[in-house]
This record gives structure tokens, C-alpha cells and sequence, in this order.
């Protein structure tokens, strides 16, 4: 990919976008992020799998998050992972070949999962509420596929906490007030998972939250922080929502790619995640 493409990551429609090659490489970008691994570690050890459960992970991507699980579910366990996206199913497939237990990735709907009631012991969705029209249909329908005493893990953005400083009260002011608003998808859904999953009648809820900061970032080698979108989309948005003018996009681009390039960038993002039981009885 070239210093100077941009791209806004949107992962609403994947398999149709032009730069999906860059959507995929992003996935597995942001599953090395210092707050991914921490939340990770926390759903790892809240949700306590045990050898011979069944998994379903809705939203998958290329697997890699349900396959570390696998160690845990063992030779008689399940993972059924689910997407939209085909391309992220192939990857999730290919890199599932020598998983610790039957695993099967297919393509379904978050919002009307093609699984029997009460079929899984365990389910899990990461940062895929955040680009659902209905989150909380998909919320209900994870509890409708547990069995009773099941548990769920979430894990998504709160977007409204991006913050950016380049030492431009300005530009920080501008970036944090064009975030705080969702704009057509639920992206600061993170901040709401407990509201959801009680919603839906989860019960017993484990909280925690995990901020991802990047402190370096050289725009010569590349169009975005690792796992990021481009400082020209992050300007499209701010021109979108009143902040910025279109014919102040340039100043706006080069002043954070200057402030990069003399070590004075930082930006950060914090994401939320739960765990939850599905109640003994609800039907």
C-alpha cells in the first residue's frame, strides 16, 4: 500500500469494499493492539471454558480471537464462528486447520443467527455491535442461543473517547467534538454494553475497559497509525460534522503529519468489554 492512500475502515460491508486487502491487514493489526490483548486476556479468563463446550462467535473475522480459545474447549469441543464478510471467513478457515477442536466459520446475520435455541454454553462478539443497524437485536438473539446459565462476552468501541494531540488545542478540540456524535451506526456503542445486555436479560455482569495509545507514528512509512484510519479520512470527518472546512483539509493533514515526524503525537481510543450469564430461565 502507498505512503499516500487513505482509507476509512469502514467494516459495514467488507467483501465489497475496494481496499479489503487493507481491511484484512487491519484486522489482524488491531488484534495486536496492547488493549485488544488485555481484553482478550480478561474474556479468557471471566468466561472459563471448559473441555467439550460449544462456542459461537458472531462477527468472527479471520478467526484468530476463537481459535486461541480453542486450546480451552479441547478435542471434544465446538467453535462455530459467524461473519458477513466471505474474505474474512476464507482467512478465519485456512488459519483454523489445526485448531484444538471442530471448528466451522460460515457466513450469517448477527441479527437473525441461523442456530437453534439453546445451543451453545458459551458466545462471544468483538467490535462487531459497533456496525449492526440494531445492536440489540443481536444481543437478544445471543441470549436465545445459550443455554440456560450460559455466558456471553462483548467486547466493542466506544468512539466518543478518541482523542488526538498534536500540541493543537484546535485540532484536539475539533477531533473530540466530531467523535462524540454516532453518525449513522451505533459507534460509541462500547460505553453501553451493560445497558444491552440487560436489555436482553443477561444477568451477573462483569465490566472492564481498556485504553489503546499510540505515542508513535511515522507518516512517511505509513498512511495511518497501526491499525488506524488516515489522518485525510479522520479530515473528512471532521468536515462532515461541521468542524472543518473542506478548504482547511490540507493544513489539517500536514500539521498532525508534522507534529508525527518531531515526536509530538499521541491518540488514543478506549474500548469497553462485559461478561454476562444468561439467566436459568427466560422462556
Amino acid at each position: 500500500m502507498a505512503v499516500g492512500d487513505t482509507h476509512g475502515l469502514g467494516f459495514e460491508r467488507v467483501d465489497e469494499d475496494p481496499n479489503v486487502d487493507v481491511l484484512l491487514t487491519t484486522m489482524d493489526t488491531t488484534s495486536q493492539w496492547a488493549a485488544t490483548r488485555e481484553l482478550r486476556g480478561w474474556e479468557r479468563e471471566h468466561l472459563h471454558l471448559v473441555e467439550g463446550e460449544r462456542l459461537l462467535d458472531v462477527g468472527c473475522g479471520p478467526g484468530e480471537a476463537a481459535l486461541t480459545l480453542a486450546e480451552d474447549l479441547g478435542s471434544g469441543g465446538e467453535i462455530v464462528g459467524i461473519d458477513v464478510s466471505s474474505a474474512m471467513l476464507v482467512l478465519a478457515r485456512e488459519r483454523s486447520s489445526q485448531a484444538a477442536c471442530r471448528v466451522r466459520f460460515c457466513v450469517g446475520d448477527a441479527l437473525a443467527l441461523d442456530e437453534p435455541v439453546g445451543s451453545f454454553d458459551a458466545a462471544r462478539s468483538e467490535r462487531t455491535l459497533q456496525w449492526l443497524a440494531d445492536p440489540q437485536t443481536a444481543v437478544h438473539e445471543l441470549v436465545r442461543v445459550l443455554r440456560p446459565g450460559g455466558r456471553v462476552s462483548l467486547i466493542d468501541t466506544d468512539w466518543s473517547t478518541f482523542r488526538l494531540d498534536v500540541g493543537d488545542p484546535e485540532i484536539a478540540t475539533g477531533v473530540r467534538e466530531a467523535m462524540r456524535t454516532e453518525r449513522g451506526r451505533p459507534s460509541n456503542i462500547g460505553s453501553r454494553l451493560g445497558e444491552l445486555a440487560r436489555a436482553a436479560g443477561f444477568i451477573d455482569l462483569a465490566e472492564t475497559r481498556a485504553t489503546q495509545v499510540w505515542t508513535e507514528w511515522n507518516p512517511d512509512e505509513s498512511p495511518a497509525p497501526d491499525g488506524c484510519f488516515s489522518m485525510s479520512s479522520l479530515a473528512d470527518d471532521l468536515v462532515d460534522t461541521g468542524q472543518l472546512t473542506q478548504a482547511d483539509t490540507d493544513r489539517f493533514v500536514t500539521i498532525i503529519h508534522e507534529a508525527a515526524r518531531r515526536g509530538r503525537f499521541t491518540m488514543s481510543l478506549t474500548m469497553h468489554a462485559l461478561i454476562a450469564t444468561a439467566p436459568a430461565s427466560m422462556r
